[in-house]
């Protein structure tokens, strides 16, 4: 199975233990964090969720099988500069469906890199695994998250108020979501041409 997509500059791979220390430092930023139910969240944090996805995607690859977790690393295309990560995890009970994962370095936000990491995810999730559904949530505040979906296609589904609990706060959990049916089979084409082996 292939390993590596680029798209625009960017490349997206399977997550391997020699990224976690990137990732690491991304998350165990306040200003990364800010949004999320979890974190800032130590090495050893960011180790013990991680490592068991990547070892299931890497024993996976290696016997030919395709990956129940599908997580990615982003960095640029020409430079292997850290850009963040990105994930597709299936949701229980529901084979076709996908919740949807992203989080960019601060050091790289306000560049469209985040709007074409969840491009990436509907590409993968519907073009590569057949997908049906992805699904996707945010904090109420996060305006730029919400940007994302909605400009990748996705519909707001909800409101779950005073869903998290974090920093001392409560914050209502928007719902969105995204069905295979809801794009075109034009856009799902170009999709296939944005995104290319590495």
């Amino acid at each position: 199975m292939q390993l590596s997509w680029i798209g625009a500059d960017l490349r997206f791979s399977y997550c391997t233990e020699h990224d976690l220390p990137e990732i690491s430092r991304m998350l165990a930023k306040e200003s990364v964090c800010r949004w999320l139910f979890f974190g800032p969240n130590t090495e050893e944090e960011t180790r013990s969720y991680f490592l068991p996805l990547i070892e299931e995607i890497q024993e996976a690859l290696a016997e030919g099988r395709t990956p129940e977790d599908h997580v990615f690393t982003i960095r640029l295309k020409h430079s292997g500069e850290f850009v963040g990560q990105c994930a597709l995890l299936p949701v229980d009970f529901s084979p076709g469906s996908y919740l949807i994962g992203y989080q960019l370095d601060d050091t790289c936000w306000r560049r469209g890199y985040g709007t074409l990491a969840c491009t990436f995810l509907v590409y993968f999730a519907f073009t590569v695994l057949g997908g049906y559904r992805l699904n996707g949530d945010t904090v109420a505040d996060n305006t730029a998250s919400r940007r994302v979906m909605e400009r990748c296609g996705f519909v707001q589904e909800g409101v779950q108020r005073q869903y998290w609990h974090a920093g001392g706060g409560y914050y209502d959990r928007v719902i969105f979501g995204l069905l295979a049916s809801d794009l075109a089979p034009e856009r799902l084409s170009r999709l296939g041409e944005t995104f290319t082996a590495a």
